[in-house]
């Protein structure tokens, strides 16, 4: 029996796959990464203005209500339909009114919706317009 003698077949062809998808990979990093880069090289030469020291920080109040309507303002309990009077006269004498008063309602997921509308009508009276409603993040 005589044997063939084997022939070494080269490869003739280069698998360029490899090289491709390295390629690919480095085009998305430097397409991500160009913009970064030339952010930070625009400078601006911002102009000068005179620094106010009194500059006075936003004051805010937390209100609570709970499901039942009671409100709760410096963990004091209050009840929303005998002391509104004394709802708003504790918003007053915490931020005051106008630009940098703040109220925060934090308000139960179940209650009425005229809670929540009494006590916004309250810093509207008092000339509050930043209103704002607290709420947790989805998980």
């Amino acid at each position: 029996m005589k044997r063939r003698p084997k022939k070494n077949n080269l490869m003739v062809d280069i698998n360029i796959t490899p090289f491709t998808d390295v390629v690919l990979v480095l085009l998305i990093i430097f397409i991500v990464a160009t913009p970064f880069i030339y952010q930070n090289k625009i400078s601006i030469n911002l102009p000068k203005a005179n620094q106010e020291k009194n500059l006075e920080k936003p004051r805010k109040i937390i209100v609570s209500i709970t499901e039942n309507g009671e409100v709760y303002i410096d963990n004091k309990k209050y009840l929303l339909s005998i002391d509104y009077n004394i709802i708003k006269a504790k918003i007053l004498s915490s931020v005051g009114n106008g630009e940098n008063a703040n109220v925060i309602i934090n308000a139960d997921k179940n209650c009425k919706y005229d809670y929540v509308m009494t006590i916004i009508s309250a810093a509207k009276e008092l000339n509050i317009h930043r209103i704002m409603l607290g709420a947790e993040a989805k998980k």
